[in-house]
């Protein structure tokens, strides 16, 4: 029980230095537990699936995050165990056993964990209804989902992070047996070697990150993505460590041979800190550049996808509704029931009049059989002008217009050879159309005839009408949906028995389903963007503090000797804005450069994207600068 208190009184004591880490660990439980409650929401699945499981996605993004956490705790106490060596060299030389001081750390780690778990939790609780509600912002429909409290993500967020504590309590408990009392005290003190500059392995990480840079953009010219981001990735990651391990120490050495900038205030000092630190620092700022790279290129990637989501809604679904049943009953009871509707009213109307014809070309051994949706020109000029889009000239009786959306990959027809029951029709290509003339995520070739030609083929095939319904607050049509669902189910017999929602196709439907997995796809990065953010500004905090450490008693002589504390402060915030601005650089331009790629083939633009990305990252970013210098100021002058 003393030694609790002991634990209890030093953590109250310690409780500044503990803050970020404390925080970064209810940060984590509190977003861990949220993806948790989302993943056992019961109406979540049901509301918003279409296809794949909603919760399996969440579960992905809770493992990434519990992954990221273990690590990142295990890292973090690692520092605090480093800081706290003389400490624990004290206990020992004051002859308190081995055991004890061990299970005082125990304790200690066990009790920051405990009710940064329990805290974490709460705040859990209360931050799950904002991130749901961020989640049906994102997908921009109104929905109804309920909000619920869900133990079994609470357990599952207590056992986990519960073995961790457990396991890193216990690696605080070995510690005082893996060192000497002598080598305790003197942790602190130990030196570290200044490294060695090579010119050509300076030169080798600017060629290595060219090299990557040059491969990836070979996408934009018809290379193979696959392959270009694999060579890419490899030589940037290469790249970024040479260049934090030789690049930068070559440049800091120049910096420090060019005397009139060296001896001008404490630059002597502030360059001599970290030439003597990049070292040690080299390994973790290139793991941060790179992990931001890859942060920022996830989030902008998924922002991308997000804010392409319209576009592919309007192109694949040019009408509200497509109604395949050709009923006159069935049309004229969906017309009532929109005259009826309070939310939505008739704004355009098309009837669709095809006919489907075989290639002559098809092989009779292929089990695949290539048909047309064959339509008058005129048909296709009604559809043109209710669209707002340029009619086409009259087509000649031996030609054909193809139209054909360029994302369905069909080939290219310079000429058709149709089967009109046995007889040949053969016509040659005079232009082509990418577009969706209905509402339907596999459309058939569309061949465009003239009016002639269709009336003679009207004489011996079976003409087939589609009914296209423009309707106004398309996007919020569940409810109207489902009620058309449900009519079409009444007439789906004889030739149309087939699920309604194969006969019906619906802007609602489209929408929802894209909006539903980009919006997921934005949600999940930008909160997981969060965790690594939280997490990664923490590690360089407890880095950079820990070597505060070590500078206090030669910033104690600088102050001694007259130096005020303005030059000081000046001194630390550019040597931590060094360690905090650097690898942020880095890893902003190695992720602009992957976004414009991406960007670029997928029609978007870049600065916006980047914008919309990089500004809130940088904003958290300097939060922590501000707040690590602060800190590190306070430690050299001992001001705290």
């Amino acid at each position: 029980m003393v030694l609790f208190n002991i634990a209890k009184k030093n953590i109250q004591k310690n409780l500044k230095g503990y803050f970020l880490y404390f925080f970064s660990i209810v940060f984590t439980v509190c977003i861990y537990y949220s993806f948790k409650s989302l993943q056992y929401n019961p109406s979540i699945d049901s509301v918003l699936s279409s296809g794949g499981k909603v919760s399996t996605a969440f579960n992905a993004a809770s493992i990434v995050i519990a992954l990221f956490s273990i690590l990142f705790i295990w890292y973090s106490n690692s520092f605090f165990i480093k800081k706290r060596k003389k400490e624990i060299g004290l206990y020992a030389l004051l002859g308190i056993e081995n055991k004890e001081i061990g299970l005082l750390l125990f304790f200690e780690t066990l009790m920051i964990g405990v009710v940064a778990l329990v805290i974490g939790l709460i705040i859990g609780i209360l931050f799950s209804k904002i991130m749901l509600g961020v989640l049906l912002k994102l997908i921009g429909l109104n929905l109804s989902i309920a909000f619920a409290i869900s133990f079994k993500g609470m357990f599952d967020t207590f056992i986990l992070f519960m073995l961790v504590f457990l396991v890193i309590a216990y690696q605080s408990n070995r510690i005082i047996y893996k060192f000497k009392l002598i080598e305790l005290f003197k942790a602190s003190s130990v030196s570290e070697k200044c490294g060695k500059s090579s010119k050509l392995l300076a030169l080798m990480s600017i060629v290595f990150i060219a090299i990557g840079y040059a491969t990836y953009f070979s996408v934009l010219k018809g290379g193979n993505l696959g392959f270009s981001a694999s060579v890419t990735l490899f030589m940037v990651v290469i790249g970024t460590f040479l260049f934090f391990s030789s690049f930068i120490y070559f440049v800091i050495k120049k910096k420090k041979n060019n005397e009139s900038s060296y001896y001008k205030g404490l630059n002597m000092i502030a360059t001599s800190q970290l030439l003597y630190r990049i070292k040690s620092n080299a390994k973790m700022l290139s793991v941060i550049s790179i992990l931001s790279a890859t942060t920022l290129t996830a989030i902008g990637m998924s922002m991308t996808t997000y804010f392409m989501s319209s576009q592919v809604v309007d192109k694949n679904a040019p009408y509200s509704y497509t109604l395949k049943v050709d009923n006159k009953e069935y049309i004229k009871e969906f017309e009532d029931i929109l005259s009826k509707s309070d939310n939505h009213k008739l704004e355009d109307k098309v009837k669709y009049t095809y006919i489907t014809l075989p290639s002559m070309q098809n092989d009779p051994n292929s089990k695949y059989t290539e048909e047309f949706e064959i339509i008058p020109v005129s048909k296709l000029n009604e559809i043109l002008k209710v669209n707002g889009d340029k009619e086409i000239d009259l087509i000649k009786d031996n030609e054909f217009v193809h139209v054909y959306p360029s994302d369905r990959n069909f080939d290219f027809k310079s000429s058709v050879d149709i089967n009109n029951n046995g007889s040949q029709l053969k016509l040659k290509l005079k232009s082509d159309l990418d577009k969706k003339l209905y509402t339907d995520r596999f459309p058939l070739n569309i061949v465009v005839v003239s009016d002639n030609v269709f009336d003679n083929l009207k004489s011996n095939n079976k003409v087939n009408n589609y009914y296209l319904y423009n309707v106004s607050n398309a996007k919020n049509g569940e409810e109207f949906t489902n009620k058309v669902l449900k009519l079409t189910d009444k007439y789906a017999n004889g030739e149309y028995k087939k699920p309604a929602d194969s006969l019906v196709s619906s802007y609602y439907s489209m929408f929802k389903a894209e909006f539903t997995s980009s919006g997921i796809i934005v949600f999940i990065g930008a909160f997981v963007g969060l965790v690594f953010l939280v997490c990664t500004g923490s590690v360089i905090f407890f880095k950079l503090l820990s070597e505060a450490q070590d500078e206090a008693p030669r910033y104690n002589v600088l102050e001694k000797i007259g130096v005020d504390d303005s030059d000081i402060k000046s001194s630390v915030y550019k040597q931590v804005g060094f360690n905090f601005f650097l690898p942020l650089l880095i890893g902003s331009i190695h992720s602009i450069v992957a976004n414009y790629v991406i960007c670029d083939m997928l029609g978007q633009n870049i600065m916006f994207v980047m914008a919309c990305t990089l500004i809130p990252y940088s904003i958290i970013y300097v939060i922590y600068y501000l707040i690590t210098s602060k800190f590190y100021f306070e430690i050299v002058t001992k001001k705290n």
